[in-house]
């Protein structure tokens, strides 16, 4: 069910002007062109989602639900939007961070996204609260764009939150964050599907001269998630950090990625992504930190901890290096391990019993990221859910 009269359906659906047509029916073209990616990283690393049909999906089928809380900032549903900042979205959607020629995902999701939020954040402006979007799925496609657009010397928090409960489908997903002179934006989101769910997410920024973007990407559901993150540190000064909590069980699969482009001179990023995987849940880990050549006395940081609860479960770390000067600080690297039997055996002569003892091993793993979340309610949702599937990993052979 994808073909040019969809597109046009879902284009007049959302009231967009005939530029927008013509860039859905454009990506559309690139789309029947390009091949499917391979999905694979290496000699042994590679994931298989052959069982995703593009044919088979229909884009007018989403009956998923969005609640928006904001305040101190403008935040329109693009069908809104192409009334009231048109040239805005015309000016950055998709044409900064990402392109629509990129991939054959991201060509789909030009040509049949069927669902936009454009969240402008005005100059001189720090939102009291975080700006939250909260997304029930509920459908059978669902191909959501999220553009933010920071003005100079603003500031905001924004948590994107994801659930669904016995929905089976596909969710492909795009955010993009350009963040102007001294602006201030931490993203967080969290994924919590059912496990029948494919979901797929890119997100990407742009940071210009003493800005900051800070990521947080939570994936606990699917049953193949594929999280891209990119931030372009374009201005001097610019900063970015990637934090990435991953939780799996059962048959679970993540492919997670992280790059930061240093553009620009005295820029820094720091990435760090945890990974905890039981039953014969498996997980990648591609990392990329790239210093251009005139890019100097830049940092940069990344790193992979991964814990294995199974001897079924499967993790796979490729962190990259790309330095083409020499007046930086880099370094990354990746652990994989299990439960440490040395703490468990301090815990245990310290009268905790084996299972709240491995537990609050496995919870403190992720404690390094978790904190660094203000928002206690997102907060204790994670940890909530972490928690309640470590109870039935570890109690159900005692029941």
């Amino acid at each position: 069910m994808i073909n040019e009269k969809v597109i046009r359906k879902i284009s007049a659906r959302l009231n967009e002007p005939e530029w927008m047509l013509d860039r859905r029916l454009e990506a559309f073209e690139k789309f029947k062109e390009l091949s499917m990616p391979s999905f694979r990283y290496g000699i042994g690393i590679s994931v298989d989602v052959s069982e995703l049909k593009f044919d088979e999906m229909n884009p007018l089928d989403d009956k998923s639900r969005c609640k928006i809380n904001a305040s101190d900032a403008e935040v329109f549903g693009f069908n809104e939007a192409f009334e009231n900042h048109e040239n805005l979205l015309r000016e950055n959607f998709m044409t900064k961070c990402v392109l629509a020629s990129e991939d054959k995902f991201t060509t789909f999701h030009a040509a049949f996204f069927n669902s936009g939020v454009l969240i402008r954040i005005p100059e001189n402006v720090e939102t009291k609260n975080p700006i939250e979007l909260y997304l029930d799925f509920n459908g059978k496609v669902r191909m959501d764009h999220v553009l933010v657009i920071a003005e100079k010397n603003s500031k905001a928090v924004i948590v994107d939150y994801s659930s669904s409960k016995d929905s089976k489908g596909f969710r492909n997903q795009i955010v993009e964050i350009i963040a102007k002179e001294n602006a201030k934006v931490e993203y967080r989101s969290v994924q919590d599907f059912a496990q029948d769910v494919y979901a797929f997410s890119k997100k990407r920024a742009q940071v210009e001269k003493d800005g900051s973007i800070q990521w947080t990407d939570c994936c606990i559901g699917g049953k193949f998630t594929q999280s891209l993150t990119k931030t372009f540190l374009k201005g001097d000064n610019a900063e970015s950090q990637s934090l990435g909590i991953v939780f799996g069980d059962n048959k679970q699969c993540f492919d997670i990625n992280n790059e930061t482009i240093h553009v620009a001179s005295r820029t820094k990023c720091n990435m760090l992504t945890k990974f905890v995987l039981n039953d014969n849940a498996k997980a990648i880990y591609r990392g990329l930190i790239r210093v251009n050549p005139k890019a100097v006395k830049c940092e940069g940081y990344q790193k992979n901890d991964t814990i294995l609860l199974s001897e079924y479960a499967e993790a796979d770390a490729v962190p990259n290096l790309e330095i083409e000067n020499n007046d930086v600080k880099c370094t990354h690297g990746a652990t994989i391990s299990q439960v440490d039997n040395d703490k468990l055996f301090y815990m245990m002569s310290r009268g905790i019993d084996e299972i709240s003892a491995k537990k609050q091993i496995v919870e403190g793993f992720f404690d390094p990221i978790l904190v660094k979340i203000e928002d206690n309610d997102l907060r204790d949702k994670i940890k909530n859910n972490i928690s309640k599937r470590l109870g039935a990993i570890y109690e159900k052979p005692h029941a």
